[in-house]
């Protein structure tokens, strides 16, 4: 089935995809560490010690994923700032579904199992690919319509992967690049861009023309959903082999469990959505909103 068409006919087109996928990038963040933190870190009720080297190298992997996802969300900002916006850092207040996502788009904090992989190797899956998400994971709505070259406010498209997201970037760039030129599309200084020295990622570079641009999305989509045909290394591929162990080791113990039984709790609901738990104790609460929102 093909994948819609995301209009980017302007710099705030591209500007409002560009903070929806920094947005994005910050949530997937906030998934993979939550899972990592979830998993417990010695033998007891159901983990074996010969079944804890499995979880060590999964809590690393993960957390290895994180980190790769904040040098995607530091690119993103970079993208911005070069073509003349500012960094978009903020995000909904979980568990709160950001309305300008595609309603298949959901980012839900979930304890490390089987839900919490199908779901992120759903939301990782290579351009192009059909997927299903996780029990739980129903479509919030229909898919926005699409949108018409001539409407003039930027707001939600549909797009159905991470990869398409970023491809319709890619795109966008190219269009605008055509259509003002690069230099007046790449109007943002480099010395206002985090580079290696801030961060130590050598992928982190000042961009200032199309190649820098299409260089960084390359790196993020290549990350991510794999190169063109080419997966295995991905974070697609990547949790599809830590999905298939975990399987294979509750096959040959059914007892196995080895995250502890933990539940995402805020303070109060958000815009009608409600958190599994309520906190109570005031410190803890003043801490999930700090940290949090």
């Amino acid at each position: 089935m093909g994948e819609t068409t995301i209009v980017v006919g302007d710099r705030k087109e591209l500007t409002y995809l560009l903070s929806q996928a920094a947005e994005l990038e910050h949530g997937l963040m906030c998934e993979y560490l939550y899972a990592s933190f979830s998993l417990k870190s010695t033998a007891g009720p159901g983990l074996r010690s010969d079944q804890l080297a499995a979880v060590e190298r999964w809590r690393g992997m993960i957390l290895g994923i994180a980190g790769q996802e904040m040098l995607h969300w530091a690119m993103v900002q970079n993208l911005l700032t070069a073509v003349g916006s500012a960094p978009f850092v903020s995000r909904p207040h979980m568990p709160h579904q950001a309305r300008g996502y595609p309603p298949g788009v959901q980012v839900r904090l979930l304890p490390f199992g089987e839900a919490a992989l199908q779901h992120f190797v759903y939301l990782e899956r290579p351009e192009g690919m059909e997927g299903t998400d996780a029990e739980g994971f129903q479509p919030a709505g229909p898919p926005p319509a699409p949108m018409r070259p001539e409407e003039i406010i930027p707001r939600g498209q549909d797009f159905a992967t991470v990869g398409h997201l970023y491809r319709s970037i890619e795109r966008g760039l190219a269009h605008l690049a055509d259509k003002f030129g690069e230099d007046r599309l790449f109007i943002g200084p480099a010395f206002q861009q985090a580079d290696e020295t801030t961060f130590g990622w050598p992928d982190l570079r000042p961009i200032t023309d199309l190649a820098g641009a299409n260089r960084a999305i390359e790196r993020i989509v290549e990350q991510g959903e794999g190169a063109r045909g080419d997966w295995a290394n991905a974070h697609y591929g990547r949790f599809l082999t830590v999905l298939d162990e975990y399987r294979a080791l509750r096959n040959e113990d059914p007892i196995f469990e080895p995250a502890h039984p933990v539940v995402a709790a805020a303070m109060r609901g958000v815009e009608g959505i409600e958190p599994d738990v309520y906190i109570s104790d005031p410190v803890t609460g003043a801490c999930s909103d700090l940290c949090c929102r």
